[in-house]
């Protein structure tokens, strides 16, 4: 048996979560406050709960906020705004558009702001902050407009000033993840970035190129494993490092507990796979996705962090963040034969 202490030191390998903080900032494009505002208010209520999960089994996560939402008020997020925005063909890819209906505070606007959520993160051992671009930026709704994904990240790091973060790790809105894109994000310290999963379905597309066929896979593929395992690798791309995406955690909505009963036995599957193999597995979600039938999800979760426990005493398997798998990731490579 391998101890946690040299797994840590001698491999990239290990169970990676990552969670998507959006608040409504992350649904315009489907949803509005009257028809998603009660999993906005559930996910605040599942974000404290899960830190406590998190902090008494020692699971390290990675938090990526969208930016918009780190404030206390109104007139200090319009304050914030960056100078060039993007101007996206479909007025629904465009975050900004909503700034003007936000509320006066996060008291009396919890569905917009979240900077408590933010400190209360930053406050826990063992939780990353990144970022999640400052307006949800996505990058392939139409051609980049590089100079205002520019201005979008530099607003995004100012945006993690109050809790004294720089933030290293990215997670692309939509996994839309292109090389203009990293480009920028690297000349910014940003270095570490969630690629998209490993299968055909999983590639960065933009919304056009979601066709049935794409949805229909990935759903079908939470449950039965048509496309192999997800156990995936570091990849090591020029001046970024990918911690790529291995599965969605589908959400409990409700009815029959039968699918989730499949999708979580097939995550756990693919963890044991992953820990045996001394390799990586990366499993992510959405708070609002817990913000309705939330002690069911909240416990689903459990069982997977109870799961990934009995995997670290057997294997050495450790909970990483993304940054945290990066730097192991560069560290191995280090100690390779021939390394520089």
């Amino acid at each position: 048996m391998v101890s946690a202490q040299d797994n840590s030191q001698l491999s990239s390998g290990g169970f990676v979560l990552s969670l998507d903080l959006e608040l409504m900032w992350g649904v315009y494009g489907t949803h509005s406050i009257a028809s998603y505002g009660q999993n906005i208010l559930g996910a605040r209520q599942a974000v404290p709960a899960m830190l406590d999960l998190f902090e008494a089994q020692g699971i390290s996560a990675t938090w990526a906020c969208v930016g918009l939402l780190m404030f206390e008020n109104r007139a200090a997020l319009r304050a914030a705004l960056p100078y060039r925005r993007p101007q996206f063909s479909n007025a629904r890819d465009d975050s900004y558009a909503f700034v003007d209906a936000v509320g006066p505070d996060e008291a009396s606007d919890p569905y917009h702001f979240g900077l408590s959520l933010v400190r209360e993160i930053a406050d826990r051992p063992h939780q990353e902050l990144a970022t999640h671009t400052f307006s949800h930026f996505y990058c392939l709704e139409d051609q980049l407009d590089v100079p205002a994904f520019a201005a979008d990240i530099d607003a995004a790091i100012a945006a993690f000033e109050p809790v004294n973060v720089r933030p290293r790790s990215i997670v692309f809105p939509r996994n839309q993840v292109t090389r203009d894109a990293l480009a920028v994000c690297a000349a910014r310290g940003i270095d570490v970035y969630r690629g998209p999963g490993p299968f055909r379905m999983d590639r960065p597309a933009g919304r056009a190129q979601q066709s049935t066929w794409r949805r229909g896979m990935r759903l079908a593929n939470s449950y039965v494993p048509l496309c192999g395992p997800a156990v995936v690798d570091v990849a090591h791309e020029g001046d970024v490092i990918n911690i790529p995406a291995s599965r969605f955690l589908r959400p409990f909505s409700g009815g029959a507990m039968a699918p989730a009963r499949m999708h979580i036995g097939l995550i756990k599957r693919e963890m044991a796979q992953a820990a045996r193999q001394n390799r990586m597995f990366h499993l992510w979600f959405h708070p609002h996705n817990f913000g309705t039938c939330t002690d069911e999800n909240l416990a689903l979760l459990a069982e997977i962090i109870t799961f990934w426990r009995s995997l670290h005493d057997r294997f050495g398997w450790p909970s990483r963040t993304m940054a945290q798998a990066a730097d192991a990731a560069r560290n191995t490579a280090t100690q390779m034969p021939g390394a520089a």
